[in-house]
């Protein structure tokens, strides 16, 4: 009768399977981050594409304006508010902070519209590039979101930025913070347009051709914010003053 006698188990091919397993392990893990990785790039592409590939963006007026208007399209509002600003201004805060709301209530007047001009006005004057980042980033909103008119989220992103305004000269919000307030807004697919700043060229020629024109009574621009009622310059001292002006050139 023959008698079982314990398996002997050689540890060095004990350590082989494991070192061989660690490796497959390893292995299959680098294989799942990278088909990830696969994955996400996908979708950001296709995400990105909403600002589509132009250089010049599509949804602003004549003048380079963002119009918020109830008038039917192809119609002239009989008032045009223009509001010419850099998001770096603390000044251009706080006229909306004071003057946004009553601006915001013409939104239904079909007689009435709201231009919103967006420059980089500060940049020469700190020596950085925040002002013109920021203004791309609203142009990646508006192109991602205006095509058909709804400039919601555009408004939502512009209300964003000033209430997120970092200090004048600083390095400003950066690209993370923007694309998370554009989300926020309701846009989607402006990651690349902002980090490669896709209007980079047009804002910078935008704000050239605004920082050297004038008025329909031949005022120059001086500075942000600079508002202006049917092309003149205008001042307002209080919301009431704004709306009863803006209401008397809509009759």
């Amino acid at each position: 009768m023959t008698q079982n006698r314990p398996k002997i188990v050689d540890p060095r091919e004990a350590e082989r399977r494991r070192s061989l397993m660690f490796k497959i392990g390893a292995a299959v893990v680098l294989i799942a981050i990278a088909a990830g990785i696969a994955i996400w790039a996908v979708v950001s592409n296709q995400e990105d594409s909403t600002t589509g590939g132009s250089s010049v963006p599509s949804v602003v007026t004549d003048n380079g304006s963002i119009r918020i208007s109830a008038a039917p399209k192809n119609t002239k509002p009989k008032a045009v508010l223009t509001i010419v600003e850099d998001f770096q201004c603390p000044a251009c805060k706080a006229f909306e902070n004071g003057m946004g709301e009553a601006i915001a209530s013409f939104a239904d007047n079909p007689n009435v519209a709201v231009d919103y001009r967006t420059i980089a006005f500060l940049d020469k004057n700190f020596g950085n590039t925040y002002s013109a980042e920021a203004m791309n980033a609203s142009l990646c909103v508006a192109e991602s979101t205006g095509k058909d008119g709804d400039f919601g989220p555009w408004k939502r992103f512009h209300d964003s930025m000033f209430a997120n305004q970092t200090e004048e000269g600083g390095a400003g919000l950066g690209n993370d913070k923007m694309i998370s307030l554009a989300k926020d807004a309701g846009a989607t697919g402006v990651s690349k347009c902002i980090t490669d700043n896709q209007f980079g060229q047009w804002v910078g020629k935008q704000s050239s051709d605004v920082m050297s024109s004038k008025d329909v009574d031949g005022k120059e621009f001086s500075g942000t914010p600079w508002v202006q009622l049917n092309g003149k310059t205008v001042q307002f001292g209080s919301p009431e003053e704004l709306v009863a002006a803006v209401n008397a050139a809509a009759k």
